[in-house]
């Protein structure tokens, strides 16, 4: 049997040697940029296998270098469907980049952390997947206030609510930001309601910066109509937050409907400072009840879990969120407040996830506002060449381990194994993106 198993293994070396040679062909092109003689080769490994999902990537990355986005893309989707990469979405986010899509980038650039969510290359994709965000968020402001004329409020849906930043100036300057902070979560704890559609409170600091409106300018819920308009939300919540006594504080909210500009005011919640979470809570089950939104037990108890139980991690929390919202220059004053939040709590999830976020900016650099082509040259150097297992093409490797002659591999235990495509014979290997 295993003279058989040998004899098949050699026929099998005959018949895919030339396939992989193809392959490996089609790299050295497309490393040396020779890409029409690339695209030969890849086309020929295709042809001769066509589950590669090795060369129709490969061929959508060398499409992609010759400017042909419609054949990259085509190609890299056809690789998509029979092995998701990592790479594969970062290239499909370039493409959608270059064609100013940034709604599809940013999905693509999602995925990609996704499939490899830790090393260099994820770190880099999610300081450049923040600058595309606020791009995006720029532009949907920019589009909101040179429209607002022909705004049709009809079409807001009926589901959307947003929550301003709530007005801490009633507060001593060292707890004013935590108004920032109350206003963040109640935003938080609104999105866990399924019926309800919380617009991205980033959207409301882009159109103030379109404005060019303080935040002062616009807490008076006189004006919030009109901001609700331009940022697409049917309801707009603003709040004030008022010290009571020295250990006291107060939590007051209007209900703007940006349509008819009415409001209501839920009654106001007080509660002490070492205590602000409960008062946070009672607030939020404040402005469900007057919009008459019947909560399940499950959604209930979401809103109920508490970040952190510590009031300082909370204070140092808020002043990351003032900082980070006054522009790049305040990066590093930001990232040492979500520091030491993480350092009074260490289980503080929404700290750590703005600590990292913010860090990742830092490394990446505040200087590249206009950063395609740096994030651009970082996936062509980081990328991993992701060449076959063993040294033998998909075709081969099926062969060998079929027969028993080689164990089947486990992947490679730096990513999330992936399905192996069903009825394709094939065994897809995926390396490390962050590979030398």
């Amino acid at each position: 049997m295993l003279i058989r198993a040998m004899i098949w293994l050699l026929l099998a070396v005959l018949v895919a040697g030339c396939s992989q040679s193809l392959y490996m062909q089609g790299r050295k092109y497309l490393d040396k940029g020779e890409y029409d003689p690339a695209i030969e080769a890849f086309y020929k490994e295709i042809a001769a296998n066509p589950t590669s999902a090795e060369a129709w990537r490969e061929l959508g990355v060398t499409y992609y270098e010759k400017g042909d986005l419609t054949k990259a893309e085509d190609a890299l989707k056809q690789a998509n469907q029979i092995q998701p990469d990592a790479r594969i979405h970062l290239y499909l986010g370039l493409i959608y980049e270059k064609q100013e899509d940034l709604r599809k980038a940013i999905n693509a650039y999602t995925t990609s952390l996704s499939l490899q969510p830790k090393g260099k290359m994820a770190s880099m994709t999610r300081a450049h997947l923040d600058r595309l965000i606020s791009k995006k968020l720029e532009a949907d402001a920019s589009a909101a206030v040179e429209n607002e004329s022909i705004i049709d409020t009809d079409t807001i849906p009926e589901n959307t609510i947003a929550v301003a930043n709530f007005d801490g100036s009633y507060l001593s300057p060292e707890l004013a930001p935590i108004a920032h902070g109350l206003a963040e979560f109640t935003s938080i704890d609104l999105a866990k309601v399924h019926s309800l559609t919380v617009v991205e409170r980033l959207k409301l600091d882009m159109i103030l910066k379109e404005l060019e409106l303080s935040a002062s300018e616009y807490v008076d819920p006189a004006s919030a109509p009109r901001m609700g308009r331009l940022m697409g939300t049917r309801r707009l919540v603003t709040g004030s937050v008022v010290s009571i006594g020295e250990e006291g504080l107060k939590l007051d909210a209007a209900i703007v409907n940006t349509v008819d500009s009415s409001a209501v005011r839920p009654q106001g919640v007080e509660g002490k400072l070492e205590k602000f979470f409960e008062a946070q809570k009672e607030f939020v089950f404040g402005i469900l009840d007057e919009l008459g939104i019947t909560l399940s037990a499950e959604e209930r108890d979401a809103i109920k879990e508490v970040p952190t139980e510590s009031y300082l991690a909370f204070l140092a929390y808020s002043r990351g969120l003032d900082y980070r919202s006054r522009g790049p220059e305040w990066f590093g004053a930001s990232e040492q407040e979500f520091a030491l939040a993480v350092q009074y709590d260490r289980n503080f999830q929404q700290a750590n996830q703005q600590l990292r976020a913010v860090t990742d900016m830092q490394t990446a650099g505040v200087e590249y506002q206009d950063s395609f082509d740096r994030f651009e040259g970082s996936v062509r150097q980081q990328s991993d060449r992701q060449r076959p297992s063993n040294g033998l093409d998909s075709r081969l490797s099926s062969v060998a381990q079929n027969s028993g002659t080689i164990p089947r591999s486990s992947g490679d235990s730096s990513v999330d194994p992936v399905d192996e495509p069903s009825n394709t014979g094939t065994v897809t290997i995926t390396g490390d993106l962050d590979a030398q």
